[in-house]
């Protein structure tokens, strides 16, 4: 949380926090300010003092209405004499980080994150300036959701739900042709054709698909991240893996969510794979609580896969099939983001908002997968995605 600042730029030595972009090429610049927008602006936030925003013109007047940063500092008469003499802006930012920093930094440390630009980096230090790479303070900061940042996130697992519910009533009313290829109005229903409902259902709901969605029919299902080629044509008797991460629109959030559905008869296999993974779902969330090492939590999924005999890496580094990635990732305006569930001898934290995803995949058969979002709290961890069984046969 946003709280968390000037405790971690203590920890990381360093006496002021500064990175550039847009909401749009950088999230870190949204969390940090709340500026939705495709303007490039500064953020500084000197230790113990409240953050500014540099900006210039018609960009700093929508900072100071649209964003919840109280300060700025205006680059226009820096921008309007470079433009005066026929510079460009961009190959001229030396001018603008001086203006700024000469009148807002007085410590010695200048700290930025992993994705500020090498250039203005390099630009940076060869100013002066004792510039400190903190690749992961920002990240740290945002691991830790508030109340509103898991309603928001709730809200886009809804989105995600409806959408996916929307596409299994798509694959209820397929008929199943030859060589048990699932048809839609007569039409074999392919990936492609999937995804380009998925994303109107999205839509409908104010959220877009943040990368892609994974479509993963039957043994190509056993790639646990193997996309879907658009002429992949879903069938029956096998699983199909659909795993989808959709940002919101206007507030950036995102859900991630995966159902394996099968549709007519499930070979006895497949429904095996199947009570593993719902059973694994079950005792991870049991053991998700504030304070749970995350490595205990981890073995709690892996050790009841092998229960139900199936191997994982975790347990077996050198395993070719069962579950070969790990229980899932912290989400928020990224889809992957801290806590890391191979940060092995952390605990996880009240805020924290972690999509699990247990797994089991065979070669020549596919893979089974369950994913949803929960919010760590002091009890039970809190489901985030709720409306759609996790175990659907249709």
């Amino acid at each position: 949380m946003q709280k968390d600042l000037d405790p971690l730029m203590e920890k990381y030595g360093i006496d002021a926090l500064l990175t550039n972009g847009s909401a749009f090429d950088n999230p870190n610049v949204y969390w940090l300010t709340g500026f939705r927008s495709s303007d490039n602006i500064i953020y500084l936030k000197n230790k113990g003092e409240e953050p500014l925003v540099a900006s210039a013109f018609l960009a700093l007047e929508r900072v100071k209405k649209e964003s919840f940063i109280k300060h700025t500092h205006d680059l226009s008469e820096i921008y309007l004499n470079l433009l005066k003499e026929n510079k460009k802006i961009h190959d001229n930012l030396d001018r603008a980080y001086d203006d700024l920093l000469k009148k807002q930094f007085s410590g010695k440390v200048l700290g930025v994150p992993d994705e500020f630009p090498a250039s203005l980096l390099v630009m940076l230090q060869g100013m002066g300036y004792d510039i400190k790479v903190v690749r992961d303070i920002v990240s740290e900061a945002r691991a830790t959701k508030s109340t509103k940042e898991i309603e928001i996130i709730k809200k886009a697992g809804d989105a995600t739900t409806d959408a996916i519910t929307q596409i299994i009533e798509m694959v209820k009313n397929c008929d199943i042709g030859a060589n048990k290829v699932l048809m839609h109005n007569g039409k074999p229903f392919t990936v492609g054709k999937l995804k380009l409902a998925l994303d109107h259902f999205l839509l409908d709901k104010g959220a877009e698909s943040a990368e892609d969605s994974i479509a993963a029919v039957g043994e190509k299902g056993f790639d646990w991240h193997y996309l879907g080629l658009a002429d992949d044509k879903l069938k029956s008797e096998v699983p199909i893996i659909l795993d989808v991460f959709p940002r919101l629109k206007q507030e950036r959030y995102i859900a991630d969510v995966t159902r394996t559905f099968v549709k007519g008869p499930v070979p006895k296999r497949v429904r095996e794979m199947f009570e593993a993974v719902e059973d694994a779902v079950n005792t991870t969330v049991d053991a998700l609580t504030d304070g749970a090492i995350i490595d205990d939590v981890n073995m709690a999924c892996f050790n009841t896969l092998k229960k139900h005999g199936f191997d994982s890496r975790r347990l077996n580094p050198d395993a070719k099939d069962g579950m070969t990635h790990g229980l899932g990732h912290g989400i928020g305006l990224e889809v992957h983001e801290l806590p890391s569930t191979y940060s092995r001898e952390d605990s996880y934290l009240e805020g924290h908002v972690m999509a699990i995803e247990p797994g089991v995949y065979l070669e020549g058969i596919g893979g089974v997968r369950i994913e949803n979002d929960f919010a760590v709290t002091k009890g039970k961890a809190k489901r985030l995605t709720t409306g759609i069984e996790d175990v659907l046969y249709i």
